[in-house]
């Protein structure tokens, strides 16, 4: 290249790094890895991610493991020890570096098999089968328990003492099973079939105790967690030890550390529950005696305002008032009738003695003419004419002969 001439393309750092960046990105070959190397330089952030460097004899790779996903996992890298990472490659802008975007860890070792398991997992879990929308809850007040377990086995032993320690009154059906080795699968699968048809099961424990990966290996066959999906009642699994995850802990509606956890999962402790019911039913029972009296006391102040506005009260006191105005009229009365019987008495003499009968009795007579008025004169009569005289006690018909007048 002469030194006139101009390169045709030039980049910016920046511009080439992204185009790297998006080179390797949409690259199916850098996704989904399990990438296997001792780990190096592994330190964690006040963050919590995770920053560790894969290497072996050839070559090396730098690895992050961001705080929510370490979070999730039972491992942590430690320098010196093999793991396999699962994860997909990035170009990391800033640094211009290659790394290893980490969301699982594995012990090294694990095999075909162990890859086989993740990319069923996967699957299974691209399904829904492990969705939590598809969980379903236990039933709070459970009186019939299935329990898939081995009879020989402590498990069974352990979930009875649980169950009627919490609540004697809780039956337990057990659907005996293999729980390790050749045939595992199908005794699991013929156990939770069999109990499918028994009435009025609440839910169903499938459990064993805990022991080396191989031997729970049974509990991550497809056919167990699809049987377990298709289950009609709840399912809560208490597989191995805390430690330990299957599939059929993730496909389970409720999954538990130990089979003991199971049996308390789904048996509530009787007498926790009477305990918070005593208390529920005291402070309702307190609630209510708090309403009763303050709605009795507004009650009463309510009484006695619509006493003192009310119709009847008003009426009671014009009623008083009534009582005391007829007793003083009484009174009155009683005052006045006697001097009013005094003075009529009085008056009655006097009009006696005034009246013209009392004259008739002093044996005067009184002349009425035939048209029944008083003649009080002789020349208001004539002779021949009929007249009445009216005599104290009675009268007479008489017949005027003369009439004669004073001269």
């Amino acid at each position: 290249m002469s030194i006139s001439s101009a390169p045709s393309r030039v980049f910016r750092v920046g511009q080439l790094a992204m185009q790297l960046a998006e080179r390797i990105q949409s690259d199916d070959a850098f996704k989904d890895l399990w990438v296997e190397g001792e780990v190096y330089q592994a330190r964690v952030s006040p963050a919590g991610h995770v920053y560790f460097t894969l290497r072996d004899n050839v070559g090396q790779l730098q690895c992050v493991l961001f705080a929510t996903q370490a979070a999730q996992l039972p491992l942590t890298p430690r320098d010196g020890t093999k793991l396999l990472a699962h994860g997909y490659v990035e170009l990391y802008l800033r640094d211009g570096r290659c790394q290893l975007r980490v969301d699982d860890l594995r012990p090294a070792g694990a095999g075909d098999a162990y890859l086989r398991l993740e990319a069923l997992k996967r699957r299974l879990t691209q399904e829904g089968l492990f969705a939590r929308e598809r969980k379903r809850a236990l039933p709070p007040s459970p009186r019939r328990l299935g329990v898939v377990t081995s009879p020989v086995g402590a498990v069974w032993g352990d979930i009875q003492n649980v169950v009627a320690r919490r609540d004697a009154r809780v039956e337990l059906v057990l659907a005996a099973a293999q729980v390790q080795g050749v045939g595992a699968v199908e005794s699991l699968i013929a156990a939770l079939d069999g109990l499918a048809q028994v009435r009025d099961l609440d839910a169903v424990i499938i459990a064993r105790g805990g022991g080396a990966a191989e031997e729970l290996w049974p509990f991550n066959d497809e056919a167990l967690v699809r049987a377990i999906a298709r289950f009609p009642r709840p399912v809560c699994s208490g597989v191995g030890h805390e430690t330990d995850t299957t599939l059929t802990d993730l496909v389970a509606d409720v999954r538990a550390p130990t089979p003991s956890a199971a049996a308390e999962l789904c048996v509530p402790d009787a007498s926790a529950t009477q305990l918070r019911a005593q208390r529920a039913w005291r402070r309702v029972s307190s609630r209510i005696h708090e309403r009763v009296g303050e709605r009795r006391r507004r009650l009463e102040t309510a009484r006695r305002l619509l006493d003192r506005r009310a119709p009847a009260m008003r009426i009671a006191v014009r009623r008083q008032r009534l009582d005391e105005a007829r007793r003083s009229l009484d009174r009155a009365i009683a005052r006045a009738v006697p001097s009013r019987r005094a003075r009529a008495v009085a008056a009655q003499r006097r009009l006696a003695a005034l009246s013209p009968l009392a004259v008739l009795g002093r044996g005067y007579a009184i002349v009425e003419g035939a048209d029944g008025h008083i003649r009080v004169s002789a020349s208001s009569l004539s002779g021949g004419e009929k007249v009445r005289i009216r005599m104290r006690d009675g009268r007479v018909g008489a017949l005027v002969e003369t009439v004669t007048r004073n001269g």
